[in-house]
């Protein structure tokens, strides 16, 4: 049963404010500046680092890659660690760590001492991050500081990528490779005098124990997950280790949000992930952070290989975005969110990025800086200080105080792992962009150089393409702005309270609103209000709108438990001292289990066969294989729609809708049997054509695949469905068969003619 703890101070606020909050925020803004830098600042030194230490171009991305792995893999464990530790003395030491291994990359003699000291970095940067955004929510509790603050919090994690390429390039050009190592500890020494003397110490009230199995899934998961794409970066698609990491990660991932259901103490509670702002806030984050690396990687190739700027002179051009986006942060979390909402000012911000990367397609290699580089930067800086900040306030916003660590963390991975999806994905679409062209324009003397070009253009339109998904998913999730009275404010940190004084008032009113995971309101919530005796003192029940009203007859510290039909009980402890509190309860729909039958040809029966459950966002929510009987069973639930994706051994996969609801939870699955079509291509003498493309079409014209034959000329498609398709050979003059492939049977053999050139 859920349990959240909220402190109400004499005038309602739930934590009054920390004296030194103002110091406190640069102490967490230099932290946070050091962490960040790391992702670009040493990308700029690696051409020197790699002269200087003798290592090659593959041990060149071990550099990067080693940071990323443990950075990301641990994130979510650094963030249970603050909850479980204390937020401050988790912040300390990953300044401290940080530092320490900053100072031992930069003092490196070899490949392997770098290396080990950038997947330390990583390490204490997975505990530093976390601990910084949940110290930065505790401290600012006021709804209006607390934007400003998130307003500055958000430029430094918006811009740092930008400003490790102007320091990169300064310390490179101007002093030494091991200075962009060396730089964290400078940060670092004030960072960590800043922490000592300006952070509040918060300590959990009840220490949670420590999930061991969930640490080992989802740390699994991550390091599979970005691992894969790293490898995907620098290798294929098709390599094993790109498809098997990747496999492995996401199969671990499901294991542990399966397993996240039943933890007693787990480490990310699907609550954190239940409320529909939040689940709108971390999407943003996601998406944008794959958007972003279209410009600083790409724009950064374009600006040092095509106009020829120097490491220095290509940092200081990114300056205007930088600018663009700290005014536009805090214009957006002071003025624009507070009075439009989320709703509004984040997808309008996601719309100007995509403004600013399409207005990048246009660059040719006469471009100047002024005239076709400046206005999309601003265009884009903007836009990311209109949607970034306000997105890191509301993924934290009204969460719990002992899972703030793991909410910031849960922000941390999804930016990382967005990053890692788009770097593997946006230079693999521009290398293989890149090879076409230089194919299909071979007389062109400036091929090498248009090659390129074209290689950019297809990574920016594919990052605006990310954007204006985020327009779309960020319109569509976050709810519309509701009035300050009904704005949740951030649960406190379980510190020993300032002593408040119980004035004989008249009695205190426990307001607020009940709304399920969706933020759908639930009327006819029964609200009761229990003394720590267990003796009730009020009783209420939620109006079509969910909100509710008791009141609170005696001060002191009161039990409130919300429950309605078919709804998981949620319970509260309230500390009223005289004056109206405000609390909004968020109860879950029971769950209930999807069972069915998969059946094969002839309505036979199909044992083994894998049965997925994805919920309407796409996320697996459960998934196992048929018994003997061809019966499957997914329990844990939560009523609503649901796609059943099933797939057999010598069966074609299918994908059917589910609905779950209370009172019925069964769908049967048919599948039909998969078929094969195979041939031989061969010159009309008879002699078999090696290498000959072959392209199967089906009857909408969608390519179903392409094979290219083997010595003998033969070819194969597998797992068809039985329709028409046109078997397409090509390599001599193309020729396009018609054919019809029978499911019912093994294969349809095709020959296919081609006149000699």
């Amino acid at each position: 049963m859920p349990v959240a703890t909220v402190q109400a101070g004499q005038h309602g606020r739930h934590q009054p404010q920390t004296k030194h909050r103002w110091w406190a925020l640069a102490v967490i803004g230099l932290a946070q500046l050091m962490v960040v830098l790391d992702a670009t600042i040493v990308n700029i030194a690696l051409p020197s680092a790699q002269q200087d230490l003798g290592f090659d171009n593959n041990g060149r991305q071990w550099i990067v890659t080693a940071y990323s792995l443990a950075f990301g893999s641990l994130l979510l464990l650094g963030g249970r660690l603050a909850d479980l530790f204390g937020r401050k003395t988790t912040f300390v030491v990953g300044i401290v760590g940080f530092a320490a291994a900053s100072a031992v990359g930069g003092a490196a003699n070899g490949f392997t001492m770098l290396v080990v000291a950038r997947a330390v970095q990583g390490l204490f940067g997975a505990l530093l991050a976390p601990a910084a955004l949940s110290l930065l929510t505790t401290t600012f509790t006021d709804v209006k500081e607390r934007a400003r603050a998130f307003g500055i919090f958000g430029a430094i994690a918006g811009s740092g990528a930008a400003v490790g390429l102007v320091l990169g390039g300064l310390l490179t050009e101007y002093l030494d490779w091991r200075w962009t190592l060396y730089v964290n500890d400078v940060i670092a020494i004030p960072a960590l005098i800043g922490a000592v003397v300006f952070l509040g110490r918060s300590v959990p009230a009840e220490r949670p124990k420590l999930d061991v199995l969930g640490v080992v899934l989802v740390s699994g998961g991550l390091f599979g997950v970005v691992y894969g794409f790293a490898n995907a970066e620098t290798h294929d698609w098709d390599n094993w280790m790109t498809w098997g990491f990747l496999a492995a990660g996401a199969v671990l991932l499901v294991a542990f949000f399966l397993w996240q259901t039943r933890a007693t103490h787990p480490v990310l509670p699907l609550r954190v992930l239940a409320d529909r702002d939040r689940a709108a806030a971390l999407s943003t984050i996601l998406i944008s952070s794959a958007g972003m690396f279209g410009v600083f990687l790409f724009l950064t190739y374009y600006l040092q290989g095509t106009l020829g700027y120097s490491p220095v002179k290509n940092g200081v051009a990114f300056l205007p975005m930088v600018g663009a986006l700290m005014v536009m942060a805090q214009l957006s979390t002071n003025w624009l969110v507070p009075r439009i909402g989320p709703k509004i000012v984040v997808p309008v911000g996601m719309l100007l990025a995509v403004g600013g990367m399409v207005w990048l397609t246009r660059l040719d290699l006469h471009s100047g800086y002024a005239a076709h580089v400046l206005g999309p930067l601003l265009l884009l800086g903007a836009g990311l200080g209109m949607s970034m900040p306000a997105a890191m306030s509301y993924a934290t916003l009204g969460v719990r105080a002992d899972d703030q660590g793991v909410a910031s963390a849960a922000l941390n991975t999804t930016q990382q792992v967005g990053g890692s999806i788009s770097t593997a994905l946006l230079n693999t679409l521009a290398a293989t962009a890149a090879t076409n062209y230089a194919k299909d324009h071979l007389s062109d003397p400036l091929v090498k150089a248009n090659a390129a070009l074209h290689s950019y253009e297809v990574a920016y339109w594919w990052s605006a393409g990310f954007f204006a998904f985020a327009v779309i998913v960020t319109a569509l999730l976050f709810r519309a702005k509701r009035s300050a009275a009904d704005e949740p404010e951030p649960a406190a940190v379980q510190e020993t309270p300032e002593p408040t004084v119980a004035l004989p008032t008249a009695a205190a009113v426990v307001r607020g609103q009940v709304r399920d995971g969706a933020g759908v309101p639930v009327p006819r919530t029964a609200i009761t209000l229990l003394d720590t005796g267990g003796r009730q003192i009020g009783r209420a029940t939620s109006r079509e709108d969910g909100s509710y009203e008791v009141d609170a007859r005696e001060p002191g510290t009161l039990v409130l438990i919300g429950s309605a039909p078919g709804y998981q009980p949620q319970v509260a402890t309230l500390t009223v001292n005289g004056a109206p509190v405000s609390h909004d309860l968020v109860i879950l729909p029971g769950t209930v289990a999807l069972t069915g039958t998969v059946r094969g040809t002839d309505d036979g029966i199909l044992s083994g066969a894998l049965v997925v459950a994805t919920d309407e966002r796409g996320d697996v929510v459960g998934s196992t294989t048929t018994a003997g009987d061809g019966g499957y069973r997914i329990g844990e639930l939560l009523p609503g729609a649901y796609t059943l994706s099933v797939s057999a051994t010598g069966h074609r996969p299918t994908a059917v809708p589910a609905a779950v609801s209370a009172e019925s939870a069964r769908c049967d699955v048919h599948l039909t049997a998969a078929a094969t079509l195979r041939g031989r291509v061969h010159t009309q003498d008879g002699r078999p054509l090696d290498d000959a493309l072959v392209t199967l079409v089906d009857g909408a014209g969608n390519v179903v695949g392409t094979r290219t034959t083997d010595v003998d000329g033969n070819y194969a498609f597998t797992d068809l469905s039985g329709r028409q398709y046109t078997v397409i050979a090509s390599g001599y003059p193309a020729v396009a068969t018609p054919v019809t492939v029978d499911g019912s049977r093994d294969g349809v053999d095709i020959s296919l003619g081609h006149k000699e050139s």
